[in-house]
């Protein structure tokens, strides 16, 4: 009797202390998950309030029914993107986000966010996309994306940063085939770290403050499709070795300080381009007999406020569209 006693007890004793162990690391780790979005919840607020999508982020449901939130199958209950684009949200980043540690893409475009982007977010070593163009956010690029090695695309488009681009930014992203810095106030110089992203697709730094010439190195980026320098305070030639990139079918170099001579090399660049502008510099020299001759889908050409001179090749009777 004494032994069946102590036996039942023992069972008590047990049946408490599992009821009473700490939640595993599983379930820690959701609960840090739902305080994190509680967090980014706090810093920002609905420029709509009526129409708040924010207002069912309570924990009335799970986290992974709420608005733009979407949660891992792989790994059920972890956050792996947020889609909150077009939120009419107003308010900051927070730097909580750096514990969702699961996050593979972030996309808070087109809001009215202000503030500075975390340099927590360099945590964040599962990034894929990052997507915070069209805000009001301010303040410099943060080094510390270079820890982000798996992310492919990066757009910053129509915000306020300003300061030069890391150098660090391509040194590490062998992934990243989309960079849209355009619309900032980026200044300095292209860094050279900029042509070491092998899987670089479109290179957009339209509408900044760049200056200096444009590196020679960008030539190794032989899979660009898309390169826009526009509106910016670049000087000096155009590289010659540009004529290397055999992908393009956009090139725009336009509003700049260039001079000089454009290289054969650009003339008949790539099969596939389909847009030159070279528009408001100070090119100058003959135009070749035998320019665009290689160019069958060219459709658009920018030449305006230049100091070209010459008869316009005979190639270009294909173009639908000619500023000379």
């Amino acid at each position: 009797m004494a032994r069946a006693v102590a036996f039942l007890l023992l069972l008590c004793l047990c049946s408490h202390a599992l009821a009473s162990s700490p939640p595993t690391s599983s379930s820690a780790a959701k609960a840090a998950d739902e305080l994190a979005l509680l967090s980014i919840k706090s810093s920002m607020r609905s420029t709509s309030p009526s129409s708040s999508r924010l207002a069912s982020w309570n924990t009335s449901i799970h986290y992974c029914g709420w608005p733009g939130v979407v949660c891992s199958r792989r790994h059920p209950g972890r956050v792996a993107a947020l889609r909150m684009g077009s939120f009419n949200l107003s308010g900051t980043i927070s730097p909580s986000l750096a514990n969702l540690s699961f996050l593979r893409e972030l996309d808070l475009e087109e809001n009215q966010l202000t503030g500075e982007i975390p340099p927590e977010l360099g945590r964040l070593g599962r990034l894929e996309t990052v997507n915070l163009a069209a805000n009001a956010l301010q303040g410099t690029l943060p080094p510390s994306l270079d820890n982000c090695t798996n992310l492919m695309v990066l757009g910053l488009r129509s915000n306020q940063l300003q300061g030069e681009i890391p150098s660090t930014i391509g040194a590490r992203m062998k992934k990243l085939y989309i960079l849209d810095l355009q619309q900032n106030g980026f200044s300095g110089g292209i860094p050279l770290s900029l042509a070491e992203l092998p899987s670089m697709e479109f290179l957009f730094l339209y509408d900044n403050r760049l200056s200096g010439e444009i590196p020679t190195a960008l030539s190794n980026l032989t899979g660009l499709m898309h390169l826009d320098l526009d509106t910016n305070m670049l000087s000096g030639a155009i590289p010659s070795s540009l004529g290397k990139l055999s992908s393009l079918t956009w090139l725009t170099v336009a509003n700049n300080n260039l001079s000089g001579t454009i290289p054969s090399s650009i003339w008949n660049i790539s099969s596939s381009l389909w847009g030159l502008n070279i528009q408001h510099n100070n090119f100058v020299g003959l135009i070749p007999s035998n320019a665009f001759a290689a160019l069958p889908e060219l459709r658009t050409i920018t030449m305006d406020n230049n100091r070209f001179h010459g008869r316009l090749p005979t190639s270009l009777a294909n173009v639908s569209v000619l500023w000379y």
